[in-house]
């Protein structure tokens, strides 16, 4: 999907190519762009240029800013659009004559309240293969900064390491009367921006990504204008990065069909994030000892005293020993409900009652508390402090703010639906399950067999089996993420393994199983052949489906279809759907819905295999024209021999044979 038709996604328009941006048809809700200064609810100046960088105002610090760079040249752009309130400005990239398939789009939106600037960067490759990109952002000051710290207090960092999420540079003494904020990445993304400095005058901060054939992701960002930093203790460096928590910027700013595409917002392997609102959350930092917080700013240091906290809410009461707990929210927290968080991540919302629990401040004295009264109260660390996943196997989060540790993998059981027919799902099936966004209908789910899709859970009680308060229902309106131990497996390696085949739907969704059809009749100049599913290698989308001014469809997608004998057919499937057998169901596909098939390798007949595991053997032979002989025969079987030299390579000792079926394969690839 082109970022053209993601735009009409995303804005219910209709699609606007690059090359006319400047031609809007209809009520569309993109108007020619008004470049100029632009001033935010703070007093601060922001020069937004037709790139979407920034230029310098005044005295301001930043010269030229986040201007970007892919593979080493700079991105040029068509005129820039704008949204009707002129906040948002919308950057068509043109085409790069050393990446001319790879589109580019820049969205830059100015967030009033908090001075700030939001960027998103849309990346779609339109080629066949798939291509890497080294993303640059590029920062030139009108002087020497003086320093940068991240949000976690380390000094100019080379790569942001888990937890951080971005920078803020300080200006040389009279330089500028404000520092710059850069937030760069999620907090739990598993994708680390590096940061390289140009003598003190300019600043860099560099993403890797790669995108398959057809796949889009996109990057979101933000830069601020900031009182200069006096103290770069945790506690205000959090409270100064707090509001631009890219998360809390992507929900407010409604980028929810954005979500699946922002690659530097999702947690490390692909799921929902678990403790992203966990205890960060209270604003205090955790230390050997106890801390009674009231307020913004009053920190008592001491020891919690009690036995327990009896907890009552929508799933029952429970008692639990204060040794387990982590922190205690009461009903006086601002903005906060009452909720206990315990050592190993689970939360609980509830009415609570502290029975004779009091805090001894460590310089003398004592408070009584109560929940009633009870601000925050975090307590030390200890040794009972846990990940959830060293004795679960899965957490289950609600919209209420409840966590809760599943430690059977049968404790949970449900039905989803999807666009093409029933998926049971069972939690040993389970990889994660998650929010499609906010304001966005259903959820996406991903099996351990590499199945993702968008599915819905009706109006059903969801039945767990939780360790903390047993079985509980949970209503499905009510659910809203599920996060397992699992391991998920790569769809590309269940295909080259020789299991089953792969479909690439809109929306990033895969679906994994087995192809009913026997054969697929596609006509070609009015022609029709019919060719075996079993000899197909892949089958690609060539060209969407053309719709009338009705918005009926008026002829089917065109594909093209690779054998594994190399041969290449074009032209149009002769049929409307294909059937595809999924976790026990038969599903009925339409064909526009297909993006891309790959289909699983053939497996050799024994005289193939035979030949083949003889020139494996040959591989470690002490003559090297004998070595290169097997190698080059190897490699003439084709993908035929991919599944056999992947189980090899996998359990080979010898590192010349290893070296020799990596380069075969990586020439298959």
């Amino acid at each position: 999907m082109g970022i053209s038709a993601i735009l009409v996604c995303l804005l219910g328009v209709r699609a606007i190519r690059a090359e006319e941006s400047g031609k809007v048809e209809g009520e569309a809700l993109l108007l020619p762009a008004a470049m100029g200064v632009r001033i935010d609810k703070s007093g601060n100046s922001w020069d937004i240029a037709a790139d979407g960088s920034i230029g310098r105002v005044g005295s301001t610090m930043v010269n030229h800013g986040l201007a970007l760079e892919l593979n080493g040249q700079e991105v040029d752009s068509f005129q820039p659009l704008m949204t009707r309130d002129g906040r948002e400005v919308v950057v068509f990239g043109k085409p790069m004559p050393h990446l001319p398939s790879v589109e580019v789009q820049r969205r830059v939106k100015l967030v009033d309240e908090f001075g700030a600037l939001r960027y998103v960067e849309l990346f779609y490759n339109g080629s066949s293969r798939k291509v890497v990109l080294d993303i640059f952002l590029k920062t030139n000051f009108s002087g020497n900064y003086q320093t940068f710290v991240s949000n976690r207090g380390r000094t100019e960092p080379l790569i942001l390491e888990a937890g951080e999420t971005g920078i803020v540079v300080s200006p040389s003494p009279g330089q500028a009367s404000r520092a710059f904020l850069f937030n760069l990445v999620g907090s739990k993304s598993g994708l680390r921006p590096g940061i390289s400095s140009q003598s003190r005058f300019g600043l860099t901060f560099q993403y890797r990504i790669s995108l398959e054939s057809g796949e889009s992701a996109s990057l979101i960002h933000a830069v601020a204008q900031v009182a200069i930093p006096q103290n770069f203790d945790r506690q205000s460096l959090l409270a100064l990065f707090e509001p631009y928590s890219l998360e809390g910027l992507a929900a407010k700013e409604n980028l929810d069909d954005w979500n699946e595409l922002l690659i530097n917002l999702a947690a490390e392997d692909g799921g929902p994030e678990v403790g992203n609102k966990g205890l960060e959350a209270l604003g205090v930092e955790r230390g050997a000892k106890d801390v009674l917080a009231i307020g913004e700013r009053t920190r008592l240091i001491g020891t919690a005293e009690g036995s327990e906290v009896i907890a009552e809410g929508p799933y029952g009461e429970v008692t639990i020993p204060l040794g387990l707990i982590a922190a205690i929210v009461g009903n006086s927290g601002v903005g906060l409900e009452p909720r206990v968080y315990l050592r190993d991540g689970q939360i609980i919302s509830a009415n609570l009652s502290l029975p004779g629990m009091s805090f001894s401040q460590a310089g003398g004295g004592k408070l009584e508390i109560n929940a009633g009264t009870l601000d925050r109260l975090v307590l030390g660390r200890a040794e009972a402090d846990i990940d959830w996943r060293e004795t679960g196997v899965a957490m289950i989060e609600t919209y209420s703010g409840d966590r809760l540790r599943i430690n059977d993998p049968a404790a949970l059981k449900f039905n989803a639906v999807t666009a093409w027919g029933e998926l049971p799902i069972t939690l040993d099936q389970l990889t994660w399950l998650g929010p499609v966004g906010r304001n966005g209908a259903g959820y996406m789910l991903e099996l351990m067999n590499g199945t993702r899709c968008r599915v819905f859970l009706g109006r059903s009680k969801v039945s767990v089996d939780t360790e903390l308060m047993g079985n509980i229902s949970i209503s499905s309106v009510d659910l809203m993420q599920v996060t397992t131990t699992a391991s998920r497996s790569r769809p590309k390696e269940l295909v080259q393994s020789g299991m089953e085949a792969v479909i690439r739907a809109a929306g990033g969704q895969l679906i994994v199983g087995s192809i009913g059809n026997t054969t697929l009749p596609l006509v070609s100049k009015g022609l029709l052949i019919e060719t075996p599913t079993s000899k197909i290698r892949q089958i690609r989308r060539v060209e969407g489906t053309a719709l009338s001014s009705g918005g009926m469809p008026e002829k089917s997608p065109h594909f093209e279809i690779e054998r594994w004998d190399g041969g290449v057919l074009s032209g149009l499937i002769r049929l409307d759907e294909l059937s595809m057998k999924v976790g026990g169901r038969n599903w009925k596909i339409p064909l526009e819905d297909i993006e891309k098939i790959d289909t699983p390798s053939p497996l050799p007949d024994r005289e193939s295999l035979g030949a083949i595991e003889k020139l494996i053997s040959l591989l470690g032979s002490s003559e090297w024209t004998v070595r290169e002989k097997a190698t080059r025969e190897l490699g003439a079987f084709g993908y035929l021999a991919r599944p056999v030299l992947q189980r090899e390579l996998a359990t080979s000792g010898d590192p010349e044979v290893s070296r020799r079926l990596e380069r075969i394969l990586s020439n298959l690839n």
